[in-house]
């Protein structure tokens, strides 16, 4: 339908250039054909722009669709799963404190002067405790001790005595050292036993 518009109005202008041709003597008919030629082109140009709406509507031009794309789902891993499988349970390794044997709570000392604090306790739990667990070092002011390796099981039930030989910090007020027993995998389990000692002063030392 378009180059058959476009054929007809080259049609139309070519029959305009013939009578312009044949009637070059009249001035009159020169004007007038001048003036049939301007409409033949008017007619032409219109002719073509209507052809270009009817393409336009007949194609509209598609606006493309996003598709949103799906985010993909990381499957989380629990890091903690293997440490938290290697960790008994609370009822399976305890201790409980009885009693201070030595170094009762606020006992007065000298900075540098050397003791051995000992606590009576119990396996309270339903395992034994291994050989290699540790009494170790929890927190507070170490006082020189070290940690304690158990070299052989005590068994639920079984009461023993833990003992740290230590040494008074230098400064004043009030020491505190803190101590618990721990597993293979340095989990700590019971009671915390603490040793308190004073240097004279009242404020004591976290």
């Amino acid at each position: 339908m378009k180059r058959r518009n476009i054929l007809v109005a080259i049609i139309l202008i070519v029959l305009a250039l013939s009578m312009a041709i044949g009637l070059r003597g009249s001035t009159q008919t020169i004007q007038n054909l001048a003036a049939n030629f301007s409409g033949v082109q008017t007619v032409a140009v219109a002719t073509f722009a209507s052809n270009l709406t009817q393409t336009a509507a007949a194609n509209p031009t598609s606006t493309p669709t996003l598709t949103p794309t799906t985010t993909p789902t990381l499957a989380l891993i629990d890091i903690n799963a293997t440490e938290a499988s290697a960790t008994p349970t609370p009822s399976c390794y305890r201790l409980r404190w009885i009693k201070d044997v030595t170094v009762p709570d606020s006992t007065l000392m000298t900075p540098g002067e050397t003791f051995t604090k000992t606590w009576l306790v119990s396996n309270s739990g339903t395992c034994a405790w291994q050989p290699g667990f540790q009494f170790a070092f929890y927190g507070g002011d170490p006082m020189g001790g070290s940690n304690y390796t158990l070299t052989q099981a005590v068994n639920p039930g079984d009461q023993m005595d833990l003992s740290i030989p230590m040494t008074a910090p230098s400064g004043t007020g009030i020491i505190i050292s803190t101590w618990r027993m721990s597993g293979f995998h340095g989990w700590f389990f019971g009671d915390a036993l603490t040793v308190k000692i004073d240097l004279g002063g009242e404020t004591p030392t976290p």
